[in-house]
């Protein structure tokens, strides 16, 4: 270059970063030379790289921060970390409370103490917590789940050693051993139920039907419908809520060292559910509660309920009357007899309504009930024509209500005689008129009128012959509010409101739905009537406004308003193209078609645990009866006998064979006599654990 002219300054040349990942090491590439390597889950040795690049080289600082794929924000922020106080800054800190920990070794061992005494974990919270230290229930788990392990408590010879590969096996008892150490449980009174299980046959149904929970060490089928049975009649709310049951007691009821966890649980009842067939285990457990007490009067009581939705799932929407809406969820078809017990249901995941179930219910309950005749009370909810008519084909009485218009016609009460019914040693009196009612569909059907405690007429329908008292039949319905009641208490207690699984499947029966473009073509063919209506109307004030001085012939008044009259024109030519295509646009189509598919909730697992529900509701309801008897207060016999399912006790060996339950003695010598006339009667059973299990023998303590 010739020496007169100046040299031009080059810019240097920008390095290429490279982060490349190498097995488990991380190396850094500047300009094609390795600069750094770190293992890739090193967090501060990354952060004192990447700062020490973007604070050397010449590069963006939004290039390095992609380079190691943080944020350039975050970038920044640890750049002036660096610069404030050193590579010290950058390295990660323990995430959470620095302070010192509340869980003292002299806590941790006072929380173990109270925990041995049976408390839950919110009374050991309130009890270990003072001023200025407030303890939770989850720090009082934390601790419990942090602990030292605890002793283990002597084995009883009827348990199984976990080492042990127990095979599969039919029988629902295990182990025919007794055991020769004591050992308490808060639960000890709920043995009581095994006595009412053994007359339900729970065990016999299960078998029958090959019930399996595959191969397992410790829990087999009869453990585990023992278990939910079990802990819904303790009343825990769900299978998750006995994770605060104590599992060493709760075993002792089973003959095991603790009882299943969660997550064991779960398993086994969705391999139960997997091997029986959830309407099959309904209708043996159906079949054997008739052998055990035949209906009174072969009354079946008929009802739906709606249990709600509120998932994310699309599924059908049905009614529900405690909050008046149309919400989703899915309805279950009841079953019961003239005293509140439960006896069947049937899951209905379309919402319909109990006039449609009907048919259904029928077929199940002559399966069980035999070609013998019965009656079927229910609501109003099954009141249809067809219905009625379907009933007489089949021989089948029928007791509902009248509604409609002719249900509000009212009468001279000096027509109403008066009648009474006895039932349960209590004479039922009621005022009573008889009628006929024509019905659309099913002719001529005997009506009874009887007058409420305000003086409302109540019309009953039935196909029953006048051999049937009138009295009778009005008593009969009303005693569906059992049925009411029983839904209540189920809820309430046994939970059968619950969805025990998750997941759904897709409708896949094919379902007519409302056509979305008739429904746009009708709203059209509203919009352009109003319109026409509105143009009309103007026409119509014009002609009584006109001057007849200027335009005193019809001519010219249309020559006038030409332009209002031509617009009518057009408006009808469109009404009369909507209705045409109104006409030839099909009502409904299938669901599909219209882009409006719904998913069903799976439900094998929930009828498994609903039909262990009603067991477990059964049983109580047959114990508390019988304790009852003896105990005489029909108001407050079932709360008093749900108390004592909680009764502690120590669980020993008695005579060969034979494991001792001695319970303790509740305070009230009314209750504790009651209890102790019940218990006898229990021996002369021969109740045995797990069905074919060690004989238990229960008495209370001296």
């Amino acid at each position: 270059m010739p020496s007169g002219h100046p040299t031009a300054s080059m810019p240097p040349p920008i390095p290429r970063l490279e982060v490349i990942d190498v097995g488990e090491q991380r190396a850094v590439h500047v300009g094609g030379h390795p600069v750094a390597c770190y293992r890739h889950d090193d967090v501060g040795a990354e952060r004192v790289v990447a700062t020490q690049l973007a604070e050397t080289l010449p590069l963006e600082g939004r290039d390095i921060a992609a380079a190691f794929g943080i944020h350039p924000v975050s970038l920044s922020r640890l750049r002036g970390q660096f610069r404030a106080a050193g590579a010290q800054a950058l390295m990660p800190r323990r995430p959470g409370p620095k302070g010192p920990t509340k869980l003292t070794p002299r806590l941790r061992a006072r929380v173990r103490e109270l925990r041995s005494q049976g408390l839950s974990l919110r009374a050991i919270a309130r009890r270990v917590s003072r001023p200025g230290r407030e303890i939770s229930y989850g720090l009082v788990a934390l601790a419990l789940k942090s602990a030292e392990a605890e002793p283990i408590p002597q084995r009883l010879p009827f348990e199984e050693p976990e080492g042990e590969q127990l095979q599969p096996s039919d029988e629902a008892g295990g182990a025919d051993r007794v055991p020769t150490e004591s050992r308490r449980s808060r639960y000890a009174g709920a043995l009581m139920l095994f006595a009412a299980v053994a007359r339900l046959d729970l065990w016999g149904a299960f078998r029958e039907l090959g019930a399996s929970v595959g191969p397992s060490r410790q829990w087999g089928w009869a453990e585990t419908v023992a278990t939910v049975v079990l802990c819904f009649a303790l009343r825990f709310r769900s299978i998750e809520d006995s994770k605060n049951a104590l599992r060493e007691d709760l075993g002792v009821l089973l003959g095991r060292r603790r009882s299943p966890g969660v997550l064991t649980l779960r398993a086994k009842i969705a391999a139960l559910a997997e091997s029986v067939d959830p309407l099959a285990l309904s209708r043996e457990l159906f079949r054997r509660y008739l052998k055990l007490e035949p209906v009174w009067e072969g009354l079946y009581y008929a009802d739906g309920h709606f249990c709600p939705y509120y998932g994310g799932q699309p599924t059908p929407k049905g009614w529900d009357c405690k909050r008046r809406l149309a919400v989703t969820g899915h309805t279950d078809a009841y079953v019961h007899d003239a005293h509140g017990r439960a006896l069947f249901f049937l899951s209905r995941p379309l919402n319909d309504s109990l006039a449609r179930a009907i048919p259904a219910l029928v077929d199940e309950i002559r399966r069980a009930h035999g070609q013998g005749p019965f009656t079927l009370v229910f609501d109003r909810g099954g009141y249809s024509g067809d219905v009625f008519r379907f009933l007489q084909e089949q021989g089948i009485g029928f007791i509902t209500y009248l509604k409609g218009r002719k249900a509000r016609r009212r009468y001279p009460q000096d027509r109403f005689r008066p009648g009474w019914f006895l039932f349960e040693s209590q004479r039922h009196c009621y005022r009573l008129y008889e009628k006929r009612t024509r019905i659309s569909g099913a002719g001529l059907i005997r009506t009874i009128l009887f007058l409420g405690e305000e003086g409302q007429q109540i019309p009953v329908l039935t196909n029953l012959d006048t051999h049937s008292k009138p009295a009778k039949v009005v008593h009969c319905l009303r005693l569906r509010w059992r049925q009411e009641n029983s839904f209540k208490y189920l809820t309430e207690h046994y939970a059968i409101d619950q969805i025990i699984q998750y997941g759904a499947e897709p409708e896949k029966a094919p379902r007519l739905v409302p056509n979305p473009r008739r429904k746009a073509l009708m709203e059209r063919l509203r919009r352009v009537s109003r319109e026409i209506e509105t143009l009309e109307s103007q026409l119509g004030r014009a002609v009584n406004d006109n001057q007849e001085a200027r335009r005193p012939s019809a001519r010219g008044f249309k020559i006038a308003h030409a332009k209002l009259r031509r617009q009518i024109a057009v408006r009808r030519q469109v009404r009369a193209r909507l209705e045409h295509r109104l006409r030839r646009t099909p009502a409904q189509i299938d669901s599909a078609s219209a882009h409006k598919t719904r998913s069903l909730l799976r439900e094998d697992r929930r009828l498994v645990v609903n039909s262990l529900k009603l067991v477990a509701y059964n049983a109580e309801r047959m114990l508390a009866l019988r304790f009852n008897r003896h105990y005489g207060r029909t108001q407050d016999a079932f709360s008093v006998f749900r108390a004592l399912l909680h009764l502690p006790g120590e669980v020993h060996s008695a005579a060969a064979g034979t494991i001792a339950v001695v319970l303790d003695r509740p305070g009230s010598p009314k209750i504790a006599n009651s209890l102790e006339a019940l218990l006898t009667e229990l021996n002369l059973e021969a109740t045995h654990l797990l069905g074919s299990g060690p004989r238990l023998s229960f008495s209370l303590r001296t």
